[in-house]
C-alpha cells in the first residue's frame, strides 16, 4: 500500500482542547470542515504547531482517531506517531493499525515521524526496517533542528545527516520528508533523494516556501487561519506554466496574497499553537484557545496583534 503522498498544501492542524485539557472533537470537526476544501491533506498529532510532541499517548491516539472519524477519507491524513522511545513509536503504529481495522478506514494515510526526537542518526535504516514490519503504510520523515534543540541534549545531532537521508531513501516505504530548517540543508536533502522517483519533499518553513517554493509543497500552520489564500499561492507555485501568470493583474493579486500570508506568519511565528488557537477562537471555529501543558500561553501583545489582523482582513466583523 505504498502509494505516493500528495503534493501541495498540507495543513498542520492545531489541537483543540476543552476546559479540562481533553481533545475537543467538536472543535476539531469545525476546524477540519473550515479548511478541508482548500488543502491537499492534513497533518495531525505531530509538529510544534500541533503540540503533538507534548501530548501523552492517550490524547495523541484519541486525536488521531477523531481526525480519521471526521475526515472519513475525504483527504489525505498524515498521522504523527512519534513517541518518546522506539518502543512507544512502534506501539503508536500498532494502535493506528488497530484503528484502521476498527473503522474500516479506506482513505489515504501516511505515518509522520520525527526520528531524532527519540533516536540518533546511527541505526536509523535498521530502525525503519523494523517499523515497516508493523504496517504497510508509508512513512514521511520530519527534520526540525529547532524542535530537537528543545530536548537540550547538547551532544545530540539536531539534523538528519544527508548521507543517512540518502540511505533512507532506498527504503521504498519511506515516501517523503518535511524539513523545517536552513535552506541550504534543503538543497542537500534534495540532492540526496534525487534518484528516488516519487519521493516528496515538503518545506516546513512558510517564508522559505513563499520566497522559493519547494516542488513538493508546504506544510503550513497558517492554513488553519487562511486556507483559501494558502491554497491559491501553493497551486500557483506548483503550476509554473499556468497561462494566468501572464496576466499582470493576476501576478499582482498573488503578490498581495503572499504579503498577507507573511504578515500573518509574523504575528503567530513566536508561538504558533497559542496564537493560532486564539485567532480561531475569535473567528468562532474552535471553542477554546487552551494549550497543551508545556506550551506557553498567548501573551497580551500577541493576542492584540492577531485580533487586529483577523479584524482588518475581514475574518470577523468585530471583536468585543
Amino acid at each position: 500500500m505504498n502509494s505516493l503522498p500528495p503534493k501541495g498544501l498540507i495543513a498542520v492542524l492545531v489541537t483543540p482542547l476543552d476546559g479540562e485539557g481533553n481533545i475537543d472533537k467538536e472543535s476539531l470537526k469545525s476546524l477540519i470542515n473550515y479548511t478541508i476544501n482548500h488543502v491537499h491533506g492534513f497533518l495531525t498529532g505531530a509538529s510544534f504547531t500541533g503540540e503533538g510532541f507534548l501530548l501523552d499517548s492517550e490524547r495523541k491516539l484519541k486525536l488521531i482517531r477523531s481526525a480519521m472519524e471526521i475526515v472519513r477519507g475525504r483527504t489525505v491524513l498524515l498521522l504523527g506517531i512519534t513517541g518518546n522511545s522506539s518502543e512507544e513509536t512502534a506501539e503508536n503504529i500498532l494502535q493506528v493499525e488497530r484503528m484502521r481495522k476498527e473503522l474500516n478506514y479506506q482513505g489515504a494515510l501516511f505515518l509522520f515521524d520525527c526520528p531524532l526526537w527519540y533516536h540518533s542518526n546511527r541505526g536509523l535504516c535498521d530502525h525503519y526496517q523494523k517499523l515497516g514490519e508493523l504496517t504497510e503504510l508509508g512513512f514521511i520523515l520530519y527534520n526540525n533542528p529547532y524542535l530537537i534543540a528543545m530536548l537540550k541534549k547538547h551532544l545530540k545531532r539536531r539534523n538528519l545527516r544527508t548521507n543517512i537521508v540518502k540511505r533512507l531513501s532506498g527504503n521504498t516505504q519511506i515516501v517523503g520528508l518535511k524539513h523545517s530548517g536552513e535552506a541550504h540543508r534543503s538543497l542537500n536533502y534534495l540532492r540526496a533523494v534525487r534518484e528516488r522517483r516519487g519521493f516528496v519533499f515538503y518545506d516546513g518553513h512558510e517564508p522559505n516556501f513563499l520566497n522559493s517554493p519547494a516542488a513538493g509543497g508546504v506544510v503550513a500552520a497558517g492554513a488553519n487561519i487562511l486556507p483559501k489564500d494558502w491554497r491559491e499561492v501553493v497551486s500557483s507555485s506548483l503550476n509554473p506554466h499556468d497561462p494566468e501568470k501572464e496576466d499582470p493583474d493576476y501576478c499582482r493579486h498573488l503578490w498581495e496574497i503572499g504579503q498577507k500570508l507573511k504578515v500573518f506568519f509574523g504575528a503567530y511565528s513566536f508561538n504558533p499553537p497559542a496564537i493560532i488557537k486564539t485567532a480561531l477562537r475569535y473567528m468562532g471555529i474552535i471553542r477554546s484557545s487552551r494549550v497543551v501543558e508545556g506550551t506557553a500561553p498567548v501573551k497580551e501583545v500577541e493576542e492584540r496583534r492577531i485580533r487586529h489582523l483577523i479584524t482588518e482582513y475581514g475574518l470577523i466583523k468585530e471583536v468585543a
